[in-house]
């Protein structure tokens, strides 16, 4: 994981906006060339006009996710912060499409963020390295990276780096990351991640349990090694949603098989023994909870991390599309994270 500065400048995030742009721009020379082919084909007009704005909604819908997925690695103090940035790199996308489009007739096509309709959430994380205490807390070893108060999140992202020579030898001692909630049939379902360095190589224990959890689920549950002497280098990154070592064979599951807790819409994530490694993470949240019900600090303030950010969770595009032969305003609603993409 690359970490991030803890207040970027805006130069930082236009070029972050600028790489993105690039990369979408791919995905929209196909959709070009897949409405050209079907002009040609196509003897009504009207109809062939149709179906190519069509493919501009959606296509411009999934552009705009692809954007949001790459302007969320910024921070951002507030939802119309990030909404703010957000359209003026959408803005440089609506000129390339009009530019491709321009092509085969005259067309107008702009794409924009509907900000009151898009879904926003949080990145948590640490941009240094540290332990993983919960130091704006109060030093906790053991400490929820989900929303507290009864609150729970949908992870979409979770990037984690370690670094090897802090962790600890024994998986009594080892810092474990856990996840809480449900089997998908109203019993509660849980599984939690131990990292543990084994002379200078990887060590990960996994457990998991299902029924009714017990208070202290994350420290009382079995672990057994799911990857074992992994060669690794002195930083460690891992991708925890897709349950993956970077440059290893080591797989493993964290929420693949979990549903929601029961009755919520998310989960519970949590630090064990945070202060038993160092290292950097980045978790991205559907929830923004933590405004009145979590400790920390947000972005742009002073103090000790975790950190918090904005970011969009599901966005709604605004597509305007415009030819001698259609015309017309559509929405489109796409997840940031949870795809394909």
């Amino acid at each position: 994981m690359v970490g991030i500065d803890e207040d970027p400048s805006r130069a930082q995030i236009v070029l972050v906006g600028a790489l993105a742009i690039a990369f979408i721009v791919l995905g929209i020379v196909v959709v070009f060339n897949t409405s050209l082919y079907a002009e040609n084909v196509d003897s009504t007009g009207t109809v062939s006009a149709v179906n190519q704005a069509e493919q501009v909604r959606d296509a411009g819908g999934r552009s705009v996710a692809g954007l949001a997925y790459r302007m969320n690695e910024g921070n951002y103090s507030s939802e119309s912060d990030l909404a703010t940035t957000m359209n003026g790199n959408a803005s440089n996308l609506s000129a390339v499409w009009q530019s491709l489009y321009a092509r085969s007739q005259p067309t107008v096509v702009n794409v924009s963020l509907d900000e009151s309709s898009s879904e926003y959430g949080v990145r948590v994380f640490q941009p240094t390295n540290d332990d993983f205490r919960a130091h704006d807390g109060g030093n906790l070893e053991n400490w929820n990276v989900t929303p507290t108060g009864g609150s729970y999140a949908d992870v979409g992202r979770f990037d984690l780096t370690l670094e090897r020579d802090t962790l600890e030898t024994s998986p009594s001692d080892a810092f474990h990351i856990g996840a809480r909630g449900g089997d998908g049939s109203g019993n509660e379902a849980w599984r939690v991640i131990w990292f543990v360095n084994d002379s200078d190589a990887l060590d990960v224990y996994v457990g998991s349990g299902s029924g009714s959890a017990p208070a202290n689920w994350a420290n009382e549950t079995e672990a057994s090694p799911t990857c074992n002497d992994i060669t690794v280098g002195p930083t460690i990154e891992v991708d925890m949603v897709n349950g993956s070592v970077e440059g290893t064979s080591c797989t493993f599951e964290f929420t693949d098989d979990i549903a929601s807790v029961p009755g919520e819409d998310g989960y519970q994530v949590r630090f064990v023994d945070g202060g038993n490694a160092e290292g950097q993470y980045q978790v991205y949240l559907s929830d923004t909870a933590f405004e009145t019900n979590s400790f920390g600090t947000r972005v742009g303030n002073s103090g000790d991390g975790p950190y918090y950010s904005y970011i969009l969770w599901k966005t709604t595009a605004i597509v305007q599309y415009d030819s001698p032969s259609a015309s017309y305003t559509r929405t489109a609603t796409d997840p940031v994270y949870n795809s394909t993409r």
